[in-house]
């Protein structure tokens, strides 16, 4: 049996497997616009995230300078030295500025990343519609067209994002005040493991899988709200009102809403790590470049060898969320058509 969806199928028991599976159909059959979008992602996070890192480092430079004089002078007079002493106030500062800003970009992003791949999914189901023959079919969707379709959602979807952060906040938040009550030794019976004493078991279970256990159960929440952005192509409504049906259509549906979020975390992270690794490459080049240039500054490129991975990955990283994308978008096509198939037996029943 077919749901009211012409891509997603309405069988419960493979639910989970459909969609998934439906998604990388859409995301093979359409791979154009689906990647094309990843690669604006990807130049947008390289240019505009590489600018605000690049001024970090302009604003700092005068730090890591005088960091380099004083560790030169200590090593003078024999003197003990300890790294960043007397400017780490400063680059702190500099930090705080330029995180709120790195993840304003990554939000932006992401709200370009899921509405882009709600309206291929949109685009699927107008191609395979019933009825439809191949002269009646719309073309293939260009990354110009795909622009244009995106753009009156980007506004809403960027709150969707928003909204989203703040539910992500309360489990984040939470996670780390029990590691921080534990590091502070406000848990009868729970010390931080030395050197010299081993992590107990009560560390393991409290310090441990307690914050674990609450971070997963915040991805099980914000799973809830995964669909958010596609719904709110599809049915065209504020954020808000896309955030409630959102955890309408899934409250049926917690099982197989979740087990797909999960995977698709996973799934991210596993590639998260890997281009974090293939990035310690880059940061190998760019630390001697870095050495070269600023005549063997090893505080400043000490930095960017640490940052670089990560921002590499980071880089890379909206060509694995673009496909995650497709599949929230088809959970949604699943879900609607779900939850149209309750109102038709309800109707029937009454």
């Amino acid at each position: 049996m077919r749901g009211s969806s012409p891509v997603i199928g309405s069988d419960n028991r493979r639910a989970g497997s459909s969609v998934v599976a439906e998604g990388l159909r859409i995301t093979g059959r359409h791979r154009r616009p689906v990647f094309g979008s990843a690669f604006l992602a990807g130049a947008a996070a390289l240019l505009v995230g590489g600018g605000i890192v690049a001024g970090a480092f302009a604003a700092s430079w005068g730090l890591f300078l005088e960091a380099g004089r004083a560790a030169e002078g200590s090593i003078d007079y024999e003197e003990s030295y300890v790294a960043y002493s007397d400017q780490w106030d400063g680059l702190v500062k500099v930090a705080f500025c330029v995180y709120p800003l790195l993840l304003l970009v990554a939000m932006v992003l992401t709200a370009w990343l899921l509405t882009a791949q709600a309206v291929v999914v949109g685009h699927a189901r107008e191609r395979t519609a019933p009825g439809t023959d191949s002269r009646g079919a719309p073309g293939a969707l260009t990354v110009r067209a795909l622009w244009r379709r995106c753009r009156p959602h980007l506004g809403a979807a960027f709150r969707v994002q928003l909204l989203t952060l703040v539910c992500a906040l309360l489990p984040g938040l939470a996670g780390l005040l029990v590691l921080a009550v534990v590091d502070m030794g406000m848990v009868p019976g729970v010390v931080w493991p030395t050197y010299h004493d081993p992590a107990t078991l009560q560390f393991i279970l409290v310090g441990r899988m307690l914050p674990v256990v609450i971070w997963v159960l915040g991805l099980v929440l914000l799973s809830r709200f995964a669909p958010a952005t596609a719904i709110r192509v599809t049915d065209n409504s504020s954020a808000t009102a896309a955030m409630r049906r959102s955890w309408t259509l899934t409250r049926t549906a917690r099982l197989h809403t979740a087990a797909i979020h999960l995977l698709s975390t996973a799934a991210v992270a596993g590639a998260f790590t890997v281009l974090r690794w293939l990035g310690t490459y880059v940061a190998h080049w760019a630390g001697l470049l870095m050495l070269a240039t600023t005549g063997g500054n090893v505080w400043v490129t000490g930095v960017l060898v640490i940052i670089t991975p990560t921002a590499v990955a980071l880089v890379l990283l909206p060509l694995v969320l673009a496909p995650m994308g497709v599949v929230f978008a088809c959970l949604r096509e699943w879900l609607g058509g779900r939850a149209g198939r309750a109102l038709v037996v309800g109707v029937n029943a009454d």
